[in-house]
């Protein structure tokens, strides 16, 4: 009920304040989502390029040779980009052979090749290596000679130096060598072998 006297703006503008003060019903606050802090992913990091460096070995036979030799033995060294050194140790033996008309010779051999080697690869296929060095020998020679109606059996230690000359041909796991005793009385020995690291893959 609106009194006398008071002016009727004044009411009006009364009702006008309290209209503006008070959240109409149908308005609703929404509710502000909260925010998590977002991490930085890293880049997905490649394996490091493969390096032309690295050891290497092998285990070999040599099933044909000078002097009819047959045997085994293993090598090792390490190779840096287009070059390679490596050594080579193995045991070597034959039955006997007439030396002369009335002896007998077998020999069984030990030796140790000191080799540095050239190689060049051939995409993923093959490793060419070619290089020099040199070998120490070890024979121990059985020697069977006719003494009358029997046979009489000594043995001749015998060590000598000799250079040499070699080319091996590797793959990812197998490998072939041929080896050269240069000098006098030259000698050839072919092994085959299983390597690992000697070609290594990229």
């Amino acid at each position: 009920m609106i009194r006398q006297g008071f002016p009727l703006r004044c009411w009006l503008a009364i009702a006008l304040v309290i209209a503006a003060a008070m959240p109409s019903a149908g308005a609703q606050t929404m509710p502000v989502p909260a925010t998590t802090p977002t991490q930085a992913v890293a880049p997905p990091t490649s394996p490091p390029p493969p390096t032309d460096r690295g050891r290497f070995a092998a285990i070999w036979v040599a099933p044909l040779a000078t002097h009819q030799f047959q045997g085994a033995g293993v090598e090792a060294g390490y190779r840096y980009h287009w070059l390679a050194g490596l050594y080579r140790l193995g045991f070597l033996q034959n039955g006997y052979a007439p030396a002369d008309a009335l002896t007998l010779e077998r020999t069984q051999r030990v030796f140790l090749d000191l080799e540095l080697d050239g190689q060049w690869r051939f995409h993923d296929a093959v490793t060419l290596a070619v290089g020099g060095g040199v070998a120490f020998i070890g024979d121990r020679v059985d020697i069977a000679s006719m003494n009358g109606p029997t046979w009489a059996t000594t043995t001749d230690d015998r060590g000598k130096v000799r250079p040499l000359v070699s080319e091996t041909l590797a793959g990812p796991i197998f490998e072939s060598s041929v080896t050269f005793y240069v000098g006098p009385n030259p000698e050839v020995r072919l092994s085959l072998g299983v390597c690992w690291g000697r070609h290594a893959r990229h």
